[in-house]
């Protein structure tokens, strides 16, 4: 499952479906949005802040069943990445169900409530630019306090000279190529482990 950033499902996450299928993946990729897509940082904000959590999660949770619908897909082996707005959102989708299993995280802008967090049952790989003001570094010290208090799997890792949203290269006000490209042989080694092994 890919999760999208708060631009809605732009042409980017599209091509990140057929990225993650060359390297052997049956992937989806939910329209939180139904439809509407933004490059205008406003219409983005007024886009997230609206967005219904509780429907989006169920819209996101409910793409599990369709993937173990589909050939090729192991049941018992589905992963979720989300991105910004998506990272919170993949995030919000861990904590409601037991159902995934595996999470990569990229620089979430929002939070599930930190009681909610006892109930990730699966490993973590989390993604953050050093230079993120919008997840800055003290809210991931937060959150990672927070993971270490619940016991939970889970790795993180910083990038230099990267802020928010770093591996969108339809933004190039964001793009570090240099650390989106370091960035990704993590994730697949990461989802490689937890999804397709053993």
């Amino acid at each position: 499952l890919v999760i999208h950033e708060w631009w809605g499902l732009e042409d980017h996450f599209r091509d990140m479906t057929r990225v993650f299928a060359r390297n052997g993946y049956v992937t989806l990729a939910p329209d939180l949005y139904h439809g509407r897509v933004t490059a205008d940082w406003a219409e983005a904000g007024r886009l997230k802040t609206s967005l219904d959590l509780g429907r989006a999660t169920r819209e996101i949770l409910d793409g599990i069943p369709y993937l173990r619908s589909l050939p090729f897909v192991n049941p018992a082996r589905i992963g979720i990445v989300g991105f910004c707005m998506g990272g919170g959102l993949a995030l919000l989708s861990l904590c409601r169900t037991n159902e995934l299993a595996a999470g990569v995280i990229y620089f979430q802008s929002m939070y599930p409530d930190p009681a909610e967090l006892v109930n990730i049952s699966c490993p973590l790989l989390c993604h953050y630019g050093e230079d993120d003001i919008y997840t800055p570094r003290s809210e991931v010290e937060t959150f990672e306090r927070l993971l270490k208090e619940h016991n939970k799997s889970y790795q993180i890792h910083f990038y230099k000279n990267a802020g928010h949203a770093f591996c969108n290269d339809q933004h190039p006000e964001l793009y570090r190529k240099e650390a989106a490209e370091a960035s990704w042989p993590r994730t697949f080694e990461f989802f490689q482990k937890h999804l397709r092994e053993g």
